[in-house]
């Protein structure tokens, strides 16, 4: 790729890429040189490939080649660098005339239509039918003989053209605001990065895809919804699951965002999670619970009971994890139920950490609860073969339980560096049948171990939790 920048005394620069030119103001010579290696350094790492940068500006000119790592090499200046020209459509090259052809000469389109005989009007028949006016003549031999070299009056079927109605005063006026994606100019990829110095450069394909799957997610739905997070296997990804999930919701959809760690067995959802200045957890909220329900409850009463993530704007309702009790409270249906009301009337969106038994009642109220289930699997065997037993366990339920299997999106996650796409797309391929979507999420080290940050995740990881959060949302 090449690149010719020219700058004058006042910092002007104009800049030419493959034959798309600009002119940007800067404030000064050296703005303008920043923004240029800037730009060139973000192409080279943009499009794997060196970019060839020839400057011109009040101190000389020089050419110079930038690696796809940001690596600087200085070339030979007294080589005068070719400059290279716009590339002329393929449509606009008119192809070669062979022999035959140029033998004679075509005559011109004009001379030929010209040529052509010219076809008489058709009269237009009148209303009276044949059979009536030659009922009405005297038949003679001169009438027969005119008959027979008279043309034939046939009748012409003009089509009607079909003309839109002009617009009156009662005709809805278009939008001046609403555009569609389509016509919204690229934001992301190299071709954000030219469109910043004022080209109009269409969003790609894979930018259209991803603004389709934010809308997706940011929407809101009339009434709560719930998603559950399930899979028996301990270490099978549940936590990170509903973490990153619950980021994608809130980042786009705004507040109202609750994670639950549904957990008898001690749950890691608080250890994953940052803490908000105090330790309660969902045995302090049942306490408060019929308080809660009533008309002089607040919101904001409820940060002392729920633990809120700064960055990523959701908040945590963790399992009793308090270490040094005696004995650990193990939450019954009957405390979901009431645990589910709080959170249903205070938040719009609740995902639910399972835990790893689909036996406890608190398991069953949770179900009954649940709009979309969501089983996520690391790329191994044993957490693929508590995602098969979950969903024979739904599909052995009741009518809604077979629902919930399903519409059931799998989450596939590497676990390993060696876990490449060959294999998370070979175990999604084994679930892709019997559930509605299966989403493949690269190994990423910010998900093994930690708290756990959005922000801090691979671009690829944050796309691919975004894309899974869209299969989700379609289902709710």
């Amino acid at each position: 790729m090449r690149m010719t920048a020219v700058i004058d005394p006042a910092g002007t620069l104009e800049l030419d890429l493959g034959g798309e030119k600009t002119t940007a103001p800067y404030p000064s010579v050296m703005d303008a040189r920043r923004s240029v290696m800037s730009t060139a350094t973000d192409l080279a790492a943009e499009t794997s490939t060196a970019t060839e940068l020839h400057i011109e500006d009040p101190s000389g000119s020089r050419t110079i080649l930038i690696q796809t790592d940001g690596a600087v090499i200085e070339q030979d200046t007294d080589s005068n660098p070719t400059e290279s020209g716009p590339v002329q459509p393929a449509e606009a090259i008119e192809p070669a005339a062979s022999p035959a052809t140029a033998k004679e000469p075509t005559a011109p389109k004009a001379t030929v239509e010209a040529a052509a005989p010219v076809a008489a009007p058709v009269p237009t028949p009148v209303a009276a039918p044949v059979e009536a006016s030659v009922a009405t003549e005297e038949t003679t031999p001169e009438t027969v003989a005119s008959s027979a070299v008279a043309p034939a009056v046939v009748p012409v079927v003009v089509p009607v053209e079909t003309v839109e109605p002009l617009p009156t005063r009662r005709t809805a006026m278009p939008s001046f605001v609403d555009r569609p994606d389509a016509d919204s100019p690229a934001q992301a990829g190299f071709r954000g990065v030219l469109n910043q110095f004022g080209l109009k450069l269409a969003a790609s394909p894979a930018e259209l895809e991803q603004r389709r799957d934010e809308k997706t997610v940011s929407q809101h739905w009339a009434g709560p919804r719930t998603i559950t997070v399930l899979n028996p296997k301990g270490g099978a990804g549940k936590t990170p699951t509903v973490v990153c999930l619950s980021a994608v919701f809130a980042r786009l959809g705004g507040s109202g965002v609750l994670a639950w760690d549904n957990n008898n067995s001690l749950g890691s959802l608080g250890w994953r999670t940052f803490d908000a200045g105090h330790e309660a957890t969902v045995v302090d909220l049942l306490e408060q619970t019929d308080y809660f329900m009533t008309a002089g409850a607040r919101a904001g009463d409820l940060a002392s009971y729920v633990h809120h993530q700064p960055s990523d704007q959701y908040d945590v309702l963790r399992s009793d994890d308090r270490p040094g009790a005696k004995k650990r409270h193990e939450v019954t249906g009957n405390e979901v139920h009431r645990l589910y009301s709080v959170a249903a009337k205070y938040y719009r969106l609740i995902l639910m950490d399972s835990g790893n038994t689909e036996r406890g009642d608190n398991w069953e109220a949770m179900i009954g609860h649940s709009d979309q289930v969501v089983i996520p699997v690391k790329s191994v065997n044993d957490a693929a073969e508590g995602a098969s037993r979950v969903l024979s366990a739904l599909r052995a339920g009741n009518e809604h339980a077979q629902s919930l299997a399903d519409r059931a999106v799998v989450i596939v996650l590497g676990c390993t560096p060696s876990h490449g796409p060959a294999k998370l797309n070979e175990l999604a391929e084994s679930f892709r049948p019997f559930v509605k979507s299966v989403v493949t999420v690269p190994y990423d080290p910010s998900l093994i171990e930690g708290r756990i940050r959005f922000s801090s995740m691979f671009p690829q990881t944050r796309r691919a939790w975004l894309r899974a959060a869209a299969q989700i949302a379609e289902g709710l």
